[in-house]
């Protein structure tokens, strides 16, 4: 038989690491009060964008820990707020080719000091790619809040430096933040797509 202690070590890992966990319910989206953004630098001409419909699935265990994420998008739904800007972030992404985006999160585990790290896989453009970025997490009973910041190099996506006229450039780097809002319910997937 195994040392008590031992014992104790291993299925306090395994608890926070979500690897035991049976989804118990889900997260249904607020949408009117969640959003996801990109904020792009660029020499003279910073912006953000707005995703402006995504579907999110997120599963919770029974002791309220997130233990599944899906969120996909279609690209062509990000929008700068300048139709001409629009055009070319779509030329850039080839979003004919490649209209769709997929996150899926692999773990959300506790990070020094409080919050979370998330770690998943983002893929667009054609290329899926490791994301690592923090997360907090707040619930007050049913009602769940997480933010995040992920910076993402859009050069591991086999997507070329934006420069114009050779002097401007667009930073390779994008942020992309994330405030989603939603209330547990009973086990069972909710989509979050807006009916087109």
């Amino acid at each position: 038989m195994l040392p008590r202690p031992f014992l104790f070590a291993v299925l306090t890992a395994l608890s926070l690491s979500g690897a035991t966990a049976v989804a118990a319910g889900t997260l249904e989206i607020d949408r009117t009060n969640s959003r996801i953004d990109v904020d792009v630098k660029a020499t003279g001409d910073s912006f953000t964008a707005h995703l402006k419909d995504f579907d999110a699935a997120i599963d919770l265990a029974d002791d309220s820990r997130i233990t599944a994420a899906h969120v996909t998008f279609h690209f062509r739904d990000l929008a700068t707020g300048k139709d001409s800007r629009d055009e070319k972030m779509h030329a850039w992404q080839k979003t004919d080719t490649f209209p769709d985006g997929e996150f899926v999160l692999g773990s959300l585990q506790p990070a020094a000091g409080g919050g979370f790290t998330a770690n998943g896989r983002l893929t667009f453009h054609g290329v899926t790619h490791d994301l690592q970025f923090p997360v907090a997490v707040q619930h007050s009973g049913a009602v769940y809040a997480l933010d995040g910041d992920a910076a993402l190099d859009t050069r591991e996506f086999a997507l070329p430096i934006i420069r114009l006229l050779g002097l401007l450039k667009v930073n390779p780097v994008v942020h992309v933040r994330f405030h989603l809002q939603g209330r547990a319910t009973a086990a069972g997937r909710a989509s979050t797509h807006a009916s087109r």
